[in-house]
């Protein structure tokens, strides 16, 4: 109707172990990663600041060994 306002959906959350978050486990980094290969903010993943670091070593360990592209 008229003046209602839109509502986006909330974004899927990712549930992360501590021996999860690793550069070896590229499916978990792919679901991190959006269509470009660029890194999903910390409001789309859901993680707290320490582990969205964790994340983003692990991301670009895993560009530079050859794993993930760097574009996709």
């Amino acid at each position: 109707m008229y003046g209602e306002r839109y509502e986006m959906p909330a974004p899927e959350r990712l549930h992360v172990k501590d021996e999860d978050l690793d550069y070896k486990n590229i499916d978990l980094l792919k679901k991190c990663t959006g269509g470009q290969g660029q890194m999903l903010s910390r409001r789309r993943t859901g993680l707290r600041a320490q582990r969205q670091r964790e994340l983003k070593k692990a991301i670009k360990r895993a560009r530079h060994m050859g794993l993930l592209p760097f574009v996709a």
